[in-house]
């Protein structure tokens, strides 16, 4: 591999053409902001005629720019998974457009985050001399809702038309609701439907490829809706986080509210104690040359974490277990502390273990060894009522999504998000961190005025 020659990117700020910070696509809050940060910390590979985009993220850094430090592994572990199935469609403003997978590959190990970009991505965010938008990482990582995000990213690429003596510096620009939704990720442009009616569709109707999702990925249908959960968050957190502002207005086509007028201004936000170490954190890392100097951006080990501590002082020393044996069976079981607890347990249980980490780590990854149940002597008879009872608890647990999707179409659930962002926890990573039926039990929760308790 000695062909192989590395140009590596680092900046506060990044670069993205016009193009893409227009794109419709799917994606979570923590999964824009972690690519945000990827594209300050691209390193080129050229190899072989080949031009592999990739960057490496270290949960150090992510846990104080955005994450929460006791699930900074469970996002990280998700989040490799769903950046890799969105579909990105962008248009070149001339009648033609293209739609490609964002991200390649992305994975997690030993304590490094790595994104392989799709080399269609390169004339969209290196060597950008015109049509491009610069955003600084300090106020994207701010956000705490995905839509003021990419609201925040698509006004301001229409910035560099204002004119301080015109209108106090005022732009005015127009976007089609449907096609504003699949911009925000509020529709889902990766559905089966809306790619095949796209391949035929000489120019995109918005209107025509929302109608085509399925009810339960339609958010916010009314303009109601969309005004109170969607654009009126939005204009509150960007005019308290970020240098622009917006006012807005909808306009009816015949009876529908069709689309939406945005009134960009720029803005002097208060720039408090938060973005200061927002930005000292980046300047940190930059100088730091942190691709150079992994450890010292590595997340600290799972035991300094108060979510952890009592996992460690509880067990080391346990039939001779380290506290590198710990953080072994932690990985193993993607952190989940009480599946550690109960393997360890477990093994305890059973006479002469000859390799007592590894019996460990053998029930984290397959759970517990049930015998099968067999009836009446028959063993065949006891294979069949095991695949029922498997078949019971696959189906509990797609019922439980299915509730949980009715329980986000609730009047009151715009006041239990604001809850959520209130405690200072994003939606998108408690919908992201959690499965169905905890998600229920915390909502339920707060209904019988419990509080919220994650």
């Amino acid at each position: 591999m000695n062909n192989q020659k590395y140009e590596v990117i680092e900046n506060l700020s990044l670069q993205k053409s016009n193009s893409l910070v227009s794109a419709k696509y799917k994606s979570s809050l923590i999964e824009n902001q972690i690519m945000a940060i990827a594209l300050t910390r691209i390193e080129v590979n050229y190899a072989e005629n080949e031009n592999v985009i990739a960057a490496k993220l270290y949960p150090g850094e992510l846990k104080r720019l955005i994450g929460d430090p006791t699930n900074i592994y469970k996002i990280l572990k998700k989040v490799s998974k769903t950046m890799t199935g969105h579909t990105m469609f962008l248009e070149d403003g001339n009648g033609n457009f293209k739609a490609f997978a964002v991200v390649n590959n992305a994975e997690y190990i030993d304590g490094v985050f790595t994104v392989e970009f799709n080399k269609n991505l390169r004339e969209h965010i290196l060597g950008l001399e015109k049509n491009y938008t610069s955003l600084e990482l300090a106020v994207l990582t701010r956000f705490k809702r995905n839509s003021s995000f990419r609201i925040y990213e698509l006004l301001k690429s229409h910035l560099y038309k204002s004119k301080k003596e015109i209108n106090n510096g005022r732009v005015d620009v127009e976007y089609n609701i449907s096609e504003l939704r699949f911009m925000i990720g509020l529709a889902n442009g990766d559905d089966p439907g809306v790619k095949n009616a796209l391949s035929v569709m000489k120019v995109p109707n918005w209107d025509e490829l929302y109608g085509k999702l399925d009810k339960k990925d339609r958010k916010y249908e009314t303009w109601f809706d969309f005004q109170r959960y969607v654009i009126r968050p939005a204009q509150e957190e960007l005019a308290e986080k970020s240098n622009i502002r917006f006012e807005y207005e909808g306009l009816r086509e015949g009876r529908k509210m069709a689309r939406i007028r945005f009134y960009i201004y720029p803005h002097t936000a208060e720039i408090d104690a938060d973005i200061q170490k927002r930005k000292k954190i980046l300047e940190e890392n930059r100088k730091g040359n942190f691709s150079a100097d992994k450890e010292s951006y590595q997340m600290e080990l799972p035991k300094d974490l108060p979510g952890f501590r009592d996992l460690y002082e509880e067990f080391i020393g346990h039939n001779y277990l380290t506290d590198k044996d710990i953080d072994i069976l932690l990985k193993e079981s993607g952190f989940d502390k009480e599946k550690v607890r109960w393997a360890i347990l477990e093994t305890d249980k059973v006479p002469e273990v000859h390799n007592y980490v590894g019996f460990i780590v053998h029930l984290i990854r397959n759970g517990k060894n049930e015998p099968i149940p067999v009836v009446e002597g028959d063993a065949d008879t006891g294979y069949v009522v095991k695949e029922i009872r498997e078949n019971i608890a696959n189906n509990k647990k797609d019922l439980a999504e299915k509730f949980w999707e009715r329980i986000k179409k609730k009047d009151n659930f715009g006041e239990f998000i604001s809850e959520l962002e209130k405690m200072g926890a994003s939606f998108q990573n408690f919908d992201l961190v959690y499965e169905a039926e905890e998600k229920t039990e915390i909502y339920t929760a707060w209904i019988r005025k419990e509080g919220i308790h994650l």
